[in-house]
């Protein structure tokens, strides 16, 4: 049986170098940790996780409390998780809440299964993990969801409060970026069909988008913006009632891709050519985004990003108790396609 010092020899390193890549106990560069997990591959090493866990009263587990492996952004998510803690040798245990049809697209209601959720953590808990990745469907804070726990604690795509760490994307500044890009493109008269108006990356989203109209010098006139439910028929119906207003705009931002499907059916059923008459974006990069004709221009998330940074914290808060809770907010990124 191969042992940390035949992996140290192979790979040219220390047993310490060899030990921080098990362990996840410093951050080392990229080319000494693929070195290491090379040289792990080569001689079939296999860390002794009983002795270890004996040891240090640690299981190297991790569980991942998915409120729906379903929803958008939680496989690319949940891959993150995965590949970051298989390098540094944690095992992942998955909790599915299976809540897609329950909450639908009323994401704001996640309180209704507050027990469900805390029932979920227990059930984790008693499978000694030594810390939770929570991972939302939608971006929303989840601050008053949790009984208080002992076991360290990562939101991913959510917010907790000021005295948890979480993980999420830039929703202002992602919309922001995209109301520029219209802009860059010679629009003025800009449109939004916005998600439900009590949804907070609806908030946030319009917050950004009428930002980067202010420092343009231009407005968002109140008809032009018009609230779905985030499902493509709300994207039919709202398009119609765009196309009513005069002027007209030569614009439509979608909070997300669905709507602005629903959004390219009604111009093409009028006659409208996109994006000669019509300009349309979206936000999410669904797959149907690049099957949609012409092809969609939206926003992508940064999914796997988030994963592989909710994975990075959680280690480092269970080897590091006394760390201060810390905040990431991921950029998003524009996928340029032919919609505009």
């Amino acid at each position: 049986m191969a042992t940390m010092r035949d992996v140290a020899e192979l790979a040219g390193v220390s047993t310490a170098t060899v030990s921080h890549v098990v362990n996840g106990t410093k951050k080392l560069s990229p080319e000494t940790t693929e070195r290491v997990l090379m040289a792990i591959a080569q001689a079939n090493y296999t860390p002794n996780t009983l002795a270890k866990s004996l040891r240090s009263g640690q299981t190297h587990t991790i569980g991942v409390l998915v409120e729906d492996i379903r929803g958008l952004p939680v496989a690319g998510i949940v891959s993150g998780i995965n590949e970051t803690l298989s390098k540094s040798g944690y095992k992942m245990i998955l909790h599915d809440l299976h809540l897609l049809e329950k909450l639908y697209n009323q994401y704001e209601q996640i309180g209704a299964y507050r027990q469900r959720i805390n029932n979920g953590v227990s059930l984790l808990q008693a499978s000694n993990v030594d810390g939770i990745i929570y991972v939302g469907m939608h971006d929303r804070h989840l601050d008053y969801l949790f009984d208080p726990m002992d076991t360290p604690l990562v939101f991913a795509y959510s917010h907790g409060t000021k005295e948890d760490t979480y993980v999420t994307y830039s929703n202002d500044e992602s919309a922001a970026d995209m109301t520029r890009y219209l802009i860059s493109k010679g629009h003025e008269r800009i449109a939004v069909i916005a998600g439900h108006p009590h949804s907070y990356p609806t908030a946030r989203r319009m917050h950004g988008i009428q930002m980067a109209l202010q420092q343009a010098g231009l407005v968002l006139p109140e008809a032009y913006i018009q609230y779905g439910d985030w499902e493509y028929e709300s994207g039919v119906e709202k398009t119609r009632e765009l196309l009513c207003i005069h002027p007209r705009p030569t614009a439509i931002f979608a909070m997300n891709d669905l709507m602005a499907a629903g959004c390219m059916r009604v111009l093409n059923e009028a006659g409208l050519k996109i994006p000669q008459d019509m300009a349309v974006v979206g936000f999410d990069n669904r797959e149907i985004a690049r099957y949609l004709q012409p092809p969609l221009t939206t926003i992508a998330l940064p999914t796997t990003e988030i994963g592989v940074q909710a994975a990075l914290h959680i280690m480092e808060m269970i080897h590091n108790p006394a760390k201060a809770p810390e905040k990431e907010i991921i950029h998003c990124s524009i996928v340029e396609r032919e919609s505009v």
